[in-house]
């Protein structure tokens, strides 16, 4: 292996423990050995990285309708970095890219539902198949659903809206616009 694709390899591995990703996505993405990245994120993060396998399919790793708002906002910026080309091949750049533009918009990883290691896996179930961006027609958005997720296979954003505007509609005697969940 040439020295440019061994130096390629590190930056990327560099990249992803930066932002906290599992060892075993690292090791799956560059190749490196297991050892040595736990000495990069030890390195790194002053700590030993966690343990624990990653979902395996379905993404069940989102369990709420906020995780869901976060997990389409992702989907859709990594849809966007990605091209059409990501249910074909994992691009792991445009996971970066799209990971770091979702911290934007969120506030930082205090505002995050979701870590790179669920982001990771909601772009490798989008190439596999297992999960899709679908469009509600009443709010305008894709939103992201999964097989086998806990989170239902509905709009998430029309969900939330409906529960507020409830909530809205107790506080005023009913005088606030209930948006029904319909999506």
């Amino acid at each position: 292996m040439d020295a440019l694709t061994e130096s390629t390899r590190h930056l990327l591995a560099l990249r992803l423990l930066a932002r906290h990703a599992r060892i075993s996505i690292v090791h799956h993405e560059t190749g490196l050995s297991r050892g040595h990245l736990r000495a990069l994120y030890r390195d790194l993060h002053g700590r030993s990285p966690k343990s624990g396998q990653l979902p395996a399919v379905g993404c069940s790793a989102i369990r709420s309708r906020r995780q869901q708002v976060h997990g389409s906002l992702f989907a859709a910026l990594y849809a966007a970095h990605g091209g059409p080309g990501i249910h074909e091949q994992m691009a792991i750049d445009a996971v970066v890219r799209a990971y770091d533009t979702f911290l934007l918009m969120v506030g930082g990883t205090a505002g995050a539902e979701i870590d790179l290691n669920v982001c990771w896996v909601i772009a490798r179930d989008l190439r596999i198949g297992t999960s899709r961006l679908l469009y509600c027609a009443r709010c305008g958005v894709h939103y992201l659903v999964s097989d086998n997720a806990r989170a239902p296979a509905s709009c998430p954003l029309c969900a939330l809206y409906a529960r507020h505007s409830i909530r809205a509609a107790a506080a005023d005697n009913g005088a606030a616009d209930s948006h029904t969940a319909e999506c």
